[in-house]
């Protein structure tokens, strides 16, 4: 192409070089004329026409001379121009070829003026990138287009091109464009020098690399979520090679094992194994390299020797061409998993143990009352076998059988049960040997997260020897009763005694008085002086019925046997049981007295224990809580004496009546007599004891009593 151009060229300067040969000698007859001209006008030489025609030798060298220099310069200028249109053409052709290359190079490249910075060529590339044409970059700099951060970077760079004068490399920079937004280039600056080595442009060559900067950055990214999920794996990970030797392992496996990364590295995962699993790694290999994936348990020894057991998966890695480079193993630690499981089988063993040992009937329903379970203790009650239950309704078992209408409350509590509702009734039960006994049964509904019942305990407790206990502590609560009242009686006539005493001293008194004043006089009234006598005589009476009654209530049977404390203070609590039955307080013993006695009358302090215990009843009924607790605590003191709290968090004791608590009369409830702490004061101060109410105590109400020790 470039020679085809250059003929054109050619042909085309021959064409113009006619003209030119014609003008230079048009020029040379001008000269000639012109000469001619000079010869007749100017210096009187003769006609035109003869000097035109005939002129001189001189004349006509001379004329002839210029008229031959002018036609060879019309040649030599022909030539000249020739030669300098086809450079020209040449260079232009040169330019339209760099353009071409220019254009199509994937790459902007750009110049600029090295004096002013100012745009002078961009290629088409450039011109797509930055959203602007070549007439709009053209005599610009990078800060008539860019933010002006960009554009000081970039004029820096500029500088320290030109400063050097050498080639500069920017590996990435940010650039703001038009329509593409935010890039990411990489560049590199090109000094252009002239003859003397002082640069005149500044080349850059810039290529769009967001692309590639954007998929280094996921590249990296979904790295470092691999390495974090490999790092933060709970299991041992290793990578190995297709003969076993560690290439990776994770953090896990070297925070647990005790070994650093360094000693897995290059090592054969076999040497951190048992011989059994070495053996057992052996034989897996083949079959691991021929299906590409395995799972097996082995036994991993950490750097101290502890063994860990291990499940294994193990699963082949590819290459791009889908062959294996190596395995991944993964190994998790299920040491405590099969511990747990052990331990599992254990509680199976000691619950089933327990289950078929235990006194109570225990057994195991569906929701639809059908027999799952039934422990041993039950089927012996009854002299079944589990066959015989188990499958069958609850109802048609043949503890149930004797009595329609039992069967009949059975299933309907059975619906109760299953609906989530726990059911509690006592029955009378017929078991082996035709013997009856009381049972207090229930129903225990199992529910699921949801609230639906999945199972139904049924529980039976032999409550027979209870119910004849109960029945003899109730005789027993009756005869204490009468004794706390008489006991009552005793203070209440005491204590009326005492009030009555005085004002009968004091009538007394006046009818003495009377009697004397009445002597003194002269002439006395019979009459007066009888009824004056005779009321003396009944007031005296009165106070010797007094003195009886406060004897009477001083001398009444008091038998001292030595009893051991801590037994004592259960045995009062059995007299409340039906009480705290009724009641949500929960009872807390602290007894640390065992086998210590003291010598006392066993129904006056079993009367002192039972009012306080009663009280703090009381105290905790009136909060309402369901929470409350009375708490009975024994223990030694250093001077031979026991002491004894009943500690409850009930209402507590109102202020206005603590220093007047134990006096008779005194009581802090609507109903109350006054006279329960003053008796059971007086029987333990007879006793050789104190009782008092401790004041420092304010989650509730705290009385303690000591007695003393009477042997071991």
């Amino acid at each position: 192409m470039t020679d085809l151009t250059y003929q054109a060229s050619t042909d085309n300067s021959r064409v113009m070089n006619r003209p030119l040969i014609l003008i230079g000698f048009t020029c040379g007859v001008a000269f000639y004329v012109i000469d001619v001209l000079i010869d007749v006008y100017l210096f009187q030489r003769g006609e035109f026409v003869d000097q035109l025609i005939h002129p001189g030798i001189h004349e006509i060298w001379m004329r002839f001379s210029v008229l031959f220099m002018s036609v060879i310069f019309a040649g030599y200028a022909s030539r000249l121009f020739r030669k300098t249109q086809a450079t020209a053409l040449r260079a232009q052709t040169a330019e339209k070829f760099l353009n071409t290359i220019i254009d199509n190079i994937p790459a902007m490249i750009f110049i600029k003026d090295a004096a002013e910075l100012r745009f002078v060529r961009i290629n088409s590339v450039g011109e797509k990138l930055l959203g602007l044409s070549t007439g709009q970059l053209i005599g610009k700099n990078d800060y008539d287009f860019f933010p002006k951060a960009q554009a000081d970077f970039f004029t820096k760079k500029d500088h320290e091109v030109l400063r050097t004068g050498t080639v500069l490399n920017i590996p990435d920079e940010e650039i703001d464009t038009r329509h593409l937004g935010k890039r990411v280039l990489h560049t590199r600056k090109v000094p252009i020098l002239d003859d003397t080595g002082q640069p005149v442009f500044l080349l850059g060559i810039s290529d769009d690399i967001t692309e590639i900067k954007q998929a280094e950055t996921a590249l990296l990214e979904t790295e470092t979520r691999l390495q974090t999920l490999f790092d933060a794996a709970a299991e041992f990970i290793f990578l190995v090679d297709q003969n076993g030797n560690i290439m990776r392992v994770n953090r896990r496996a070297v925070e647990q094992s005790g070994y650093t990364a360094e000693e897995f590295t290059g090592k054969n995962i076999k040497n951190f194994l048992t011989g059994n699993s070495q053996h057992t790694c052996e034989f897996n290999s083949a079959i691991l390299k021929e299906h590409g994936y395995l799972r097996f348990d082995n036994d991993f020894v950490c750097r101290d020797g502890k063994v860990i057991q291990m499940e294994c998966s193990a699963t082949t890695i590819p290459d791009n061409n889908e062959k294996s480079i190596g395995f991944m193993i993964i190994q998790r630690d299920v040491t405590k998993e099969r511990a747990v499981i052990s331990a599992l089988a254990d509680s199976e063993r000691r619950f089933r143990a327990i289950f078929n040992s235990t006194f109570q009937f225990i057994g195991l329903l569906d929701p639809d009352g059908i027999v799952l379970e039934i422990n041993q203790t039950a089927l012996d009650f009854g002299g079944f076998t589990s066959k015989e239950v188990i499958g069958r309704p609850f109802w048609e078992t043949p503890w149930w059988t004797t009595s329609p209408e039992e069967q009949h409350r059975l299933k309907d509590a059975l619906a109760q049960a299953a609906r989530g509702k726990l059911m509690r009734y006592e029955i009378d039960v017929h078991g082996n040997n035709d013997l009856t006994s009381t049972i207090d049964f229930s129903l225990k509904p199992v529910l699921n997260e949801q609230g639906e019942t999945i199972l139904i305990i049924p529980e039976g407790r032999d409550i027979t020897d209870s119910k004849r206990a109960q029945k003899e502590l109730q005789r027993h609560q009756q005869e204490l009763a009468h004794v706390m009242r008489l006991s009552t009686m005793g203070e209440m006539a005491t204590g009326i005694a005492h009030e009555l005493n005085q004002p009968l001293t004091a009538i007394i008194s006046y009818c003495e008085s009377a009697q004397t004043l009445l002597n003194m006089q002269p002439k006395m009234p019979e009459s007066l002086a009888r009824i004056v006598r005779r009321t003396t005589e009944q007031s005296h009476r009165a106070a010797a019925i007094i003195r009886q009654l406060r004897d009477f209530t001083h001398k009444q049977g008091n038998t001292m046997v030595v009893l051991e404390i801590d037994d004592l203070v259960q045995k009062s609590l059995q007299l409340l049981d039906w009480e705290l039955r009724d009641n949500s307080a929960r009872i807390e013993l602290h007894l640390d007295t065992r086998g210590y006695g003291i010598l006392a009358n066993k129904v006056q302090i079993e009367q002192v224990i039972v009012n306080l215990v009663k009280n703090s009843l009381d105290a905790i009924r009136e909060t309402g809580r369901s929470d409350g607790y009375i708490r009975l605590q024994s223990y030694l003191l250093p001077n031979d004496m026991v002491k004894i709290s009943v500690t409850d968090n009930g209402t507590g004791v109102p202020v206005e009546l603590m220093d007047n608590l134990f006096n008779a009369f005194q009581s802090g409830k609507p109903d109350g007599t006054g006279l329960g702490l003053s008796v059971s004061r007086s029987i333990i101060e007879s006793h050789g004891g104190k009782l008092w109410f401790d004041k420092k105590y304010h989650d509730g109400a705290q009385f303690c009593f000591t007695l003393p020790i009477r042997g071991k």
